[in-house]
C-alpha cells in the first residue's frame, strides 16, 4: 500500500490533520522563539554597556589558541575566548602560573547557562518548558483524539487490507509512516508560520514598549530552545500513533461480514416529538464517534477560561497595586522658576509647593491603637494649618492589602517634629487632600509659609501638573543640560503609556494562544463531523424519503450538536472552578483579594462558540 498515495486519496482528512499540527506546533515554537529573541537582545545589550569580554585577569599571560581577542586596560587583560562555554576551563589552563586577579563577566555568562553565580539560561529555560508542558497537554488530547477517529473511519479498510494478509507490524509500519509525513509536514509549516507570526509579534512589542528595551528586539532562533518543542511535538506525533494502534491489533477481517449499517437502526416511527427523538436516537447511536469532540470541547474550554482567569487575576493585581497617580509630570529641584516650566508645556491644572519630610511623634492617647507612633510626615506650605489623617498605604505582613485607616484620633494642639523637637500647635484634621498627593503614603502636614520656614530648615521647590505636551523628556532634559539646573523629574504621563502598553502586548499573547487552541479544535471538529456525516448519508436520504424537510434533519442536527457541547461544557465546569479556586488560594497568600474572579461571560461565550462551531461544521458536511 503506497502510503502517499493514500494521503493523496484522503486529501480531505489529511488536511484537517495537518493543519491541527499546524497550529499546535505554532503554539509551540512561538514562545521558544519569542524567548531565543529577548536572550539575544540581552547578550546584545550586556555586551554593549559591560563588554564583550569574558574574563578579566590581572597578571602576566600570553595569548594563546584558545584566546580570540585580548585587550590590556589599567593593568588588566580583557579576556574573550574563541568557544565561551570553555571560559572557566581556559582560564584555568592560561593562569597555571598564578594571576594576581580574576573576574568573570558574569552578566554575559549567565545568558549562556555557564555562569557559576547566577543562570539566566535555566530561567529561559525553565519558562518554555513550563509552557510547552502546559501547551503540550492540551495539544496530546487533541492530537491523539484526532488520530482516534481517523482510525476509527478507515476500520473497514484496515480490516480489508488485513483480509489480504497484511500483518499487525505491517500495518504499524504504515501507520508510522502516514505519521511522520502528516507530523513533519504539519510541523514544518508551523514552524514557518510561527517565525512570521514572532516577527509581527516582536514588530508590535518594539512599537509599544520601545522606551523599556534600551535597543530594538530582533528576531533570533537558539537551537537548544527550539529543541524543546520540536521534541514535545515527535512525542506528542509518536505517542498518539502508539496509543491508537492499540485498537487496530483487535480489528478482525470477520468484521467485515457482520457489520451492519446503521440506518437500519433508526426507528422512523412518526411521533409528536420525533425530531427531539431522532436528536437523541443519533447521538446514542454516534456516541462512541462523539467522545473525541466532547474531549474536544473540554479542553478548549478549559484552557480558554483557564487563560482568561490568570488574564483577569493579573490585572486585577495590576490595578489594586499598581498606583498611577493623576498628574503627568512631577518635578523637584533646589532653586529655579517652576512657573516658567509650567507656562511652557501648557498646564491643564497645575500645583507648586515647597515641601520637607521628616518624623512626626504623635502622643499615645491621641494615637490610633495598633500603629507606631512615630510616623514619615510630609510637610509642605500648602497653607491650613491641616493634616491628612485618611491615606492609602501598602502594609506587607503575610500578605500585600491596600487600605484606608485613620493613624490617629482627633489632633487639636500637639505634634513633635522629631529631629528639632518643633511642637505644632492649632492643628485641625482634614480629608481634603491637595491634587497630585493623594497616592503619598505618608501624612501630610500643610502649614502657612511662617510656620513652614520655621519647621523646615531645607526644603525642596516641587511642580505636579496634567499637560497634553508632548516631548516633555526632551524639554526637561533640555534644562538639565542647557542650564545646568540639577532637577529631578517623573514622567507620569510615560509610566501610564509603558503600562498600558505591557498590559496590551500581555493580552495580545493571550489572545493569540487562546486563538491557536480554538483553530486546533475547528480542525479537530471538522474532521470528526465530516466522517460522521459520511456515513450517515444514507440515514438522511432515507429520512428525505420519508417525508422529512430539511429544516427539520437541520434542528435535529441543532439538538444533536446542543448535546455533545453541554455535555463537554458541564464536564469542564468543574475543573475550571477547581483552577479558579486554586489560583485564588495562591494568589491571596501574597495579595489581598476579596472574591474568587468567576467571569460568567467567557463561559457562555465558550458554550455558544462550541455551539456555533459543531453545528455549522456538521450542518455544511450534511449533503442531504
Amino acid at each position: 500500500m503506497d502510503v502517499k498515495k493514500y494521503i493523496i486519496r484522503n486529501r480531505k482528512r489529511s488536511l484537517f490533520t495537518v493543519l491541527s499540527l499546524t497550529f499546535s506546533s505554532i503554539l509551540l515554537f512561538t514562545t521558544s522563539i519569542l524567548i531565543s529573541s529577548f536572550r539575544d537582545n540581552l547578550i546584545k545589550n550586556v555586551e554593549r554597556e559591560i563588554g564583550r569580554y569574558h574574563v578579566i585577569i590581572k597578571g602576566d599571560i600570553k595569548k594563546d589558541k584558545y584566546i580570540l581577542n585580548m585587550k590590556y586596560k589599567d593593568d588588566r587583560y580583557f579576556v574573550t575566548y574563541k568557544d565561551i562555554y570553555k571560559t572557566y576551563e581556559n582560564t584555568e589552563r592560561i593562569c597555571k602560573g598564578g594571576c594576581d586577579g580574576i573576574t568573570y563577566n558574569d552578566e554575559l555568562l549567565s545568558l549562556y547557562g555557564i555562569s557559576k553565580n547566577k543562570n539566566v539560561m535555566k530561567m529561559f529555560k525553565n519558562i518554555i518548558i513550563f509552557f510547552t508542558s502546559v501547551f503540550g497537554v492540551i495539544i496530546f488530547f487533541i492530537i491523539y483524539s484526532l488520530f482516534k477517529i481517523s482510525v476509527r473511519s478507515r476500520k473497514e479498510d484496515l480490516c480489508r487490507l488485513k483480509l489480504l494478509g497484511y500483518t499487525n507490524f505491517d500495518l504499524f509500519k504504515l501507520f508510522i509512516k502516514e505519521s511522520l509525513i502528516l507530523g513533519t509536514v504539519g510541523i514544518f509549516i508551523g514552524f514557518i508560520i510561527s517565525l512570521c507570526l514572532n516577527g509581527v509579534l516582536i514588530s508590535i512589542i518594539n512599537n509599544l514598549l520601545s522606551e523599556i528595551f534600551i535597543s530594538k528586539l530582533n528576531i533570533s532562533i537558539y537551537i537548544p530552545f527550539l529543541l524543546i518543542p520540536l521534541i514535545y511535538m515527535i512525542i506528542i506525533v509518536l505517542l498518539s500513533t502508539f496509543l491508537t494502534f492499540k485498537n487496530v491489533k483487535t480489528y478482525s477481517p470477520i468484521e467485515l461480514f457482520k457489520s451492519i449499517n446503521d440506518v437500519d437502526k433508526v426507528d422512523v416511527k412518526l411521533k409528536d416529538n420525533i425530531i427531539l427523538w431522532l436528536s437523541l436516537v443519533n447521538y446514542k447511536r454516534s456516541k462512541e464517534k462523539y467522545k473525541s469532540l466532547i474531549i474536544c470541547i473540554f479542553i478548549a474550554t478549559v484552557s480558554v477560561n483557564v487563560f482568561f482567569l490568570v488574564l483577569n487575576y493579573g490585572l486585577k493585581a495590576v490595578d489594586k497595586y499598581v498606583i498611577i497617580p493623576k498628574y503627568d509630570l512631577y518635578v523637584r529641584v533646589e532653586d529655579y522658576d517652576l512657573n516658567k516650566i509650567s507656562s511652557d508645556l501648557n498646564s491643564k491644572k497645575s500645583l507648586i509647593f515647597k515641601s520637607c519630610t521628616g518624623k512626626a511623634k504623635i502622643p499615645k492617647e491621641k494615637f490610633i491603637k495598633g500603629y507606631k507612633n512615630n510616623i514619615d510626615v510630609l510637610i509642605t506650605n500648602l497653607k491650613g494649618n491641616e493634616i491628612v489623617n485618611r491615606v492609602d498605604i501598602v502594609e506587607s505582613k503575610k500578605r500585600f492589602k491596600r487600605e484606608k485607616y485613620s493613624r490617629f484620633k482627633d489632633l487639636n494642639e500637639v505634634l513633635f517634629i522629631s529631629d528639632d523637637e518643633y511642637k505644632i500647635d492649632g492643628l485641625s484634621l482634614t480629608k481634603k487632600v491637595p491634587f497630585g498627593l493623594e497616592n503619598e503614603e505618608s501624612v501630610i502636614i500643610n502649614l502657612d509659609e511662617d510656620f513652614f520656614n520655621s519647621v523646615c530648615s531645607s526644603y525642596t521647590n516641587n511642580l505636579i501638573i496634567t499637560t497634553d505636551y508632548k516631548n516633555i523628556d526632551g524639554y526637561l532634559n533640555n534644562i538639565i543640560k542647557k542650564d545646568g539646573v540639577p532637577l529631578s523629574y517623573l514622567n507620569v504621563k510615560k509610566m501610564k503609556q509603558i503600562t498600558e502598553n505591557v498590559i496590551l502586548v500581555i493580552k495580545l499573547f493571550l489572545y493569540f494562544i487562546v486563538v491557536l487552541i480554538v483553530l486546533v479544535m475547528v480542525c479537530l471538529t471538522l474532521n470528526i463531523t465530516s466522517i460522521s456525516m459520511h456515513y450517515r448519508k444514507r440515514e438522511f436520504k432515507l429520512l428525505n424519503s420519508l417525508g422529512f424537510e430539511k429544516r427539520k434533519i437541520n434542528l435535529s442536527l441543532i439538538i444533536e450538536s446542543l448535546i455533545i457541547c453541554f455535555k463537554g461544557w458541564i464536564y469542564a465546569l468543574p475543573f475550571i472552578l477547581i483552577i479558579d479556586k486554586f489560583i485564588y488560594k495562591t494568589l491571596i497568600k501574597v495579595f489581598y483579594l476579596k472574591n474568587m474572579i468567576i467571569d460568567y461571560k467567557i463561559l457562555i461565550l465558550s458554550l455558544f462558540i462550541s455551539l456555533m462551531v459543531i453545528y455549522i461544521s456538521i450542518y455544511k458536511n450534511n449533503d442531504c
